[in-house]
This record gives structure tokens, C-alpha cells and sequence, in this order.
């Protein structure tokens, strides 16, 4: 079996509705309009009519057409071969993510090759459900709104929720309040028995110092979160040393690192409790099986970003021990997006994913809802 063509097409489809429609996260902006379905995907063919499918992020398409040129010929069953031989581009080895895409296209080939689900091919499930945790990007961030949310979904069965804080170190220290009212409301509606992780990522534009960041982990500890996830610039790890050093609340970040050799890094600052690597942009399959033993040997666990890979993700995590990986992200909004386009939608039920079906990663391209495609 051979490669013989990688497409990259753009899809538009009907207007976004219901949970697809975002409300806004950073404070002061309005809330955003509902638009077109719009994602890209990759199909990477052979020359006995099977196909491997994979989502592309905005930005990479035309890198990943390029870089999918160089497999051309090869045996998709190769996957290590291959993975070397992109790795080894000078190229492509600044550009982890296009290399992880078709990666994460290569293991969806192989499945349906294999006629099996991706986590068989991982050496099969060592366990029958995953948690999942309630990722409330998009939900209002009023506390009296957060509140309420919350119970719903707790209603629904899950034992844990993220919360996206609006307010930076811009804010001082009615930032600080702003963001404390939130959590508190949330904590007191659905009790002490549920988890909170607190995500920070997308309200800090700028670099938090870290006499701010310090006092506001301070003042959230009362609440018992689970983690506090990307609470300083990605990659100031001097920094987040000091934080973890000052605060009870365990650091959780790493989605914006790439490869086992970047993650044993911030691992050895001491810092992190939860790494928090993306399939899509860490390497894909074939690099997250590393990552995840280097983390298992330093006792850190792997909670996998995991909002446009989420399904990629669960193979993954099925594969893996509960201790190795204790949970898998939800993205309530990110997924009705997300899976528009597959002939199926895929979410935990009472708060735990069951085994994907196969073969592959289990999704299809549904050509009704597909309105218009550009190939690139």
C-alpha cells in the first residue's frame, strides 16, 4: 500500500446555533454573532481507495498540503518512518503541529486499514470510561450566570467544570475581585464535592506579574480548585516555578509545548502537577505515547488539551491508566463547532466518555452539511 495524494479542502457550512454560538470571555467585549461552519480538513489517500481524515487549524493549511507532499509514496503503515522523516526536516521540525496533523491523519488511515479503533492499535482499553471535565468557554461570565450554569451541568452528571476567568493583572486589584466573585459563586451553587479547574489562558493578553497572579491564587485557595491552568505567558517557567512555590492550587499547563524533550523540560522546573500537551500540536499519536512516559516517570499527570482534538484525544486516554491520565476535556461550545461536519457527534453521557467507535478515530465527513468546499 502506498500514498498516493494529501488534499487539504476548507468546508463552509450552515450558520451556527444553539451551544456553537459564543458568548464573550474577555470582560468589556461584546458577544460574538453567530457565522458559517467553518473548518479545514486534511484526507491523506492511497492507491487502495482508503482514507485517513483529520481537522487542520486556521493558518497551517497550505504548510500541511506542502509537507504532505513528502509522503507521497510511502507505506502509511510506516509510522515511525514517517514521523523521523518529517521530524528530520530542519523545515518542519520549527513546525511540530503540521507534523502532528498528519500524524493524527496516518493513525486515522491506519485504523481503517486495521478495520479497528485507534485505541486497539495503542495496545487496546485498560479501562471502560474516561471522566470528563466541563470545559465553559462561551457561557456567561456574570457570577450569578457562571452559578447557575454550573448546577445545570452538574445536573447532567459531570464532577467537574472549568471556569474561564475574564479579568487580568490589567484589572488590579478589582480584577482580582472580579475574578474571586466568580469561582465563589460557583462554589457555593454546586458544593464542595465537584472540581473547579480555573483557566486564565485566554484573559491574559498581557504578562501577569507575579505579585498579582500570587495574591489572586491566594484569595482562590479558600475554594479548593483542582489546578489553575496557564496563569503566566506559556513559556516563563522562572515564573511559574515562584508560583508554585507561593500557592496551595497545583499549575496546570504545557498545551503550548511541543515533543517529549519540551515537556521533560518544564517538568524538571518543578512546577507543574498537570501537563496539559494538545495531540494537534504536540506531535500527534505517535509523540503523545512518549510524552506520556516521560510525564509517568516523574509522577506528573497528562490531562490532554483537548478541544478541536478531542476525539483524537480519547484513544489516547483509553490506552492509558487512570493514573497516567485521570481525565479528558469537554469543551461544551468548542465541540458543537468542532464536529459539525461529522456524520456523528461524540460526547460524554452523565459525565464519563464510553469507548469511540471505530474504525480509526471514528468520524466521517457528512456531505449534507457540507455547503460549500474549497480544496487548497
Amino acid at each position: 500500500m502506498k500514498i498516493t495524494a494529501v488534499r487539504v479542502s476548507r468546508l463552509e457550512g450552515r450558520i451556527q446555533e444553539g451551544l456553537a454560538v459564543f458568548h464573550s470571555l474577555r470582560a468589556g467585549q461584546p458577544a460574538r454573532e453567530p457565522a458559517p461552519h467553518r473548518e479545514t480538513f486534511v484526507e491523506i489517500e492511497t492507491d487502495e481507495g482508503i482514507t485517513g481524515l483529520q481537522y487542520v487549524s486556521r493558518g497551517a493549511e497550505r504548510e500541511v498540503k506542502e509537507a504532505g507532499q513528502l509522503l507521497l509514496g510511502d507505506n502509511p503503515l510506516h509510522i515511525e518512518a514517517i514521523w523521523k522523516k518529517l521530524w528530520t526536516s530542519v523545515d518542519l521540525r520549527q513546525r511540530v503541529p503540521i507534523i502532528a496533523v498528519l500524524d493524527l491523519a496516518l493513525w486515522d488511515l491506519i485504523g481503517k486499514i486495521r478495520n479497528a479503533p485507534v485505541y486497539e492499535l495503542l495496545g487496546g482499553p485498560v479501562r471502560e470510561r474516561v471522566r470528563a471535565y466541563a470545559g465553559m468557554l462561551g457561557f456567561s461570565i456574570d457570577p450569578t450566570a457562571a452559578a447557575e450554569a454550573s448546577v445545570e451541568y452538574v445536573e447532567k452528571g459531570f464532577t467537574a467544570l472549568k471556569w474561564y476567568l475574564p479579568y487580568n493583572g490589567t484589572y488590579g486589584r478589582e480584577g482580582i475581585l472580579g475574578n474571586v466573585a466568580i469561582i465563589k459563586a460557583v462554589r457555593e451553587a454546586i458544593g464542595s464535592d465537584v472540581e473547579i479547574m480555573i483557566d486564565l489562558l485566554l484573559s491574559n493578553p498581557r504578562p501577569n506579574s507575579i505579585l498579582w497572579i500570587t495574591e489572586m491564587a491566594r484569595q482562590l485557595e479558600e475554594y479548593h480548585p483542582t489546578w489553575i491552568e496557564e496563569p503566566l505567558n506559556f513559556d516563563d517557567l522562572d515564573t511559574h516555578r515562584r508560583l508554585a512555590e507561593a500557592t496551595s492550587i497545583p499549575l496546570a499547563f504545557g498545551e503550548h509545548f511541543y515533543t517529549r524533550w519540551q515537556i521533560r523540560q518544564i517538568i524538571e522546573t518543578g512546577s507543574p502537577t498537570i501537563i496539559q500537551p494538545d495531540p494537534i500540536w504536540a506531535g500527534g499519536v505517535t509523540e503523545m505515547r512518549k510524552i506520556i512516559a516521560v510525564c509517568s516517570t516523574y509522577g506528573v499527570a497528562v490531562v490532554p488539551h483537548g478541544n478541536e482534538s478531542c476525539r483524537n484525544n480519547l484513544h489516547i486516554l483509553f490506552a492509558q491508566p487512570e493514573r497516567n491520565c485521570p481525565l479528558g476535556e469537554w469543551g461544551v461550545r468548542i465541540n458543537p463547532n468542532s464536529q459539525h461536519f461529522y456524520t456523528d457527534f461524540y460526547e460524554p453521557i452523565d459525565g464519563y466518555y464510553s469507548l469511540p467507535n471505530g474504525p480509526g478515530f471514528g468520524y466521517a465527513l457528512d456531505d449534507e452539511k457540507i455547503v460549500k468546499s474549497t480544496e487548497l
